[in-house]
């Protein structure tokens, strides 16, 4: 083993035991990306062709492709509107012996109790995830989010000022011993980021814009890379539509790993998991962790604000006793969609941005076979009725009191 690579490992060691601390587990398992996390997470849970991934009808399209990238077939549970989480109830219409594993999302940094699911669960062998990587920092009871079940997945650059970064944190020696094997096959260096953080770490340099400057720049050589995916699907309205091919391939379960890679090069491509994180990139990311509180704190007082001061007839989501949100977003439910709409293109209009929408999943072309014997209300309901409101640490007071003011002019009292 080389000088370099024995530097590395022990940088990352250093940063994986700091955010097992944190999370209160185990093991921590550093990622380049929460997709890369999911996925290793997935693999080394024994998830394979044949089997099924429940995973929420309201959240992102990265949980059923990246379900799909193991050969598994994602299938779609209805949410609850009081939490927009998992809803027990769905959860007994969709589980079925093939039923492998859960992912379960507490959505926009809202501690949601997983134990309802926990229990329906119990004795059946299914592996649990907790998709934490809107959660960074929310805590039930006293125990952070993603502690909870098999595995929980944590991102970091939703939080933090880093490009890229995530963790799987496990209390399973044998779950972080697989996914450490998994993650040396699938993560490797790209000979233009490690030549150039190389030459930055001679040369004394650790400036966070430099390190941020190379990862775009090598993200945009990969991106040009990745256009070949189009042999074999489209990306339409932000949807996954695979070629007739492609759809033979995931029936057969003979995926080859070059379409995965375009896969996920294509959709999303920044945050590919074919690079690891160099030594400068863990660095940093180590020392943005020391900042995480502040910008926590910072989240928690806007949300506050937004609690105090808007108008009651919206539906506001109660965090549980003893309990601590990280606010990705500070999520309300209007009764009027119309009014939703046009209040979110105001807010666009104005400057803000308004991110972490999803279309329910089960219209989505690619998945909708699997799913078309079940039916999703609350999911509707909510990608309908649902508004965002965003608390970054870098917004002012004034921005504050402009978003308050748009939004309560469309109150129906």
């Amino acid at each position: 083993m080389t000088a370099i690579s024995k530097n590395w490992n022990s940088t990352i060691e250093a940063l994986e035991k700091k955010v097992a601390d944190f999370a209160g587990t185990q093991h921590a398992v550093i990622c380049n990306s929460g997709r890369a996390a999911i996925f290793y997470s997935l693999l080394a849970l024994g998830i394979k062709h044949s089997d099924e991934v429940i995973i929420p009808d309201y959240s992102s399209q990265i949980l059923p492709i990246t379900v799909f990238c193991t050969g598994a077939t994602p299938k779609f549970c209805d949410i609850e509107r009081k939490t927009l989480a998992l809803s027990p109830e769905h959860l007994l219409k969709v589980l079925n012996p093939n039923t492998k594993a859960i992912i379960f999302v507490p959505p926009y940094g809202m501690p949601i109790d997983p134990s309802p699911i926990l229990k329906i669960i119990r004795g059946k062998q299914i592996a649990f995830i907790t998709d934490a990587a809107q959660a960074l920092g929310a805590a039930l009871g006293g125990k952070m989010v993603a502690s909870f079940g098999d595995v929980g997945i944590l991102s970091f650059n939703k939080f933090l000022d880093v490009p890229s970064g995530a963790a799987a944190v496990t209390d399973r020696q044998e779950i972080a011993d697989k996914m450490k094997l998994i993650r040396e096959n699938y993560e490797k260096s790209s000979l233009y980021a490690a030549i150039n953080y190389r030459i930055m770490e001679l040369m004394g340099l650790r400036s966070k814009n430099l390190i941020t400057k190379t990862f775009w720049r090598d993200n945009y050589f990969y991106k040009r890379k990745a256009r070949t995916a189009k042999k074999y699907f489209q990306i339409e309205n932000e949807w996954v539509k695979g070629s007739s091919e492609l759809n033979e391939l995931r029936r057969s379960g003979a995926i080859p790993n070059s379409i995965i890679i375009q896969l996920w090069g294509a959709y999303g491509g920044r945050y590919y998991y074919r690079r690891r994180l160099e030594k400068l990139e863990l660095l940093a990311l180590e020392s943005e962790f020391e900042n995480l509180q502040k910008y926590l704190n910072a989240r928690k007082i806007n949300a506050q604000t937004y609690e105090k001061c808007l108008k009651k007839d919206f539906s506001k989501f109660v965090i549980p006793a003893k309990s601590e949100a990280s606010y990705l977003r500070y999520p309300i439910l209007f009764s009027d969609k119309k009014k939703c709409s046009i209040c979110l293109n105001r807010l666009l209009e104005e400057g803000f941005k308004m991110y972490y929408y999803y279309e329910p999943l089960h219209t989505s072309p690619f998945f909708s076979l699997e799913n078309r014997d079940h039916k999703f209300p609350e999911s509707i309901y909510v990608a309908d009725h649902l508004l965002l409101l965003p608390v970054d640490s870098n917004l002012s007071t004034l921005d504050i009191e402009r978003i308050l003011s748009i939004v309560n002019s469309y109150s129906d009292s």
